[in-house]
């Protein structure tokens, strides 16, 4: 037996020929190919499965934000219109409350004496206008 096995190695040693060496490159630049696929694939998975368990950790409706801030007082509602059929009184001077300033406007047609002018950002003191009233 030995002798046979001794006959098989001289026969495949003299039909065996040694592979070019780019040849050999090529095979091992394959496998490290397919090896970097594979971590590339593995790793893809892993994010992308810690991403899915994430997403599903989190809860499915975020519990409101509280303000950053107290909210300011709201304003007073305005005043229900007077009922339909009552005649409304326009204000005159015995009806207004003191120290507020009234303005009476021209009747139509009358012109005015004194010019229109835009509101002033200036701090300057006025003289009173003459429909107002001060109560000390």
């Amino acid at each position: 037996m030995r002798s046979l096995f001794r006959q098989a190695g001289d026969f495949g040693q003299g039909r065996s020929v040694a592979d070019p060496a780019a040849r050999i490159t090529e095979r091992g630049m394959r496998a490290q190919r397919r090896r970097m696929a594979v971590v590339a694939v593995g790793v893809c998975l892993v994010i992308g499965g810690g991403g899915a368990a994430v997403i599903g950790l989190l809860p499915a409706t975020p519990k409101p934000a509280p303000p950053a801030t107290s909210p300011s007082p709201s304003y007073p509602s305005p005043a229900p219109p007077p009922p339909a059929g009552t005649p409304t009184e326009p204000p005159t001077p015995s009806n207004t409350v003191p120290g507020s300033a009234t303005r009476s406007f021209p009747p139509e047609g009358m012109p005015t004496t004194e010019a229109a002018s835009p509101p002033s950002t200036s701090t300057s003191t006025t003289a009173p206008t003459m429909g107002a009233t001060s109560t000390p």
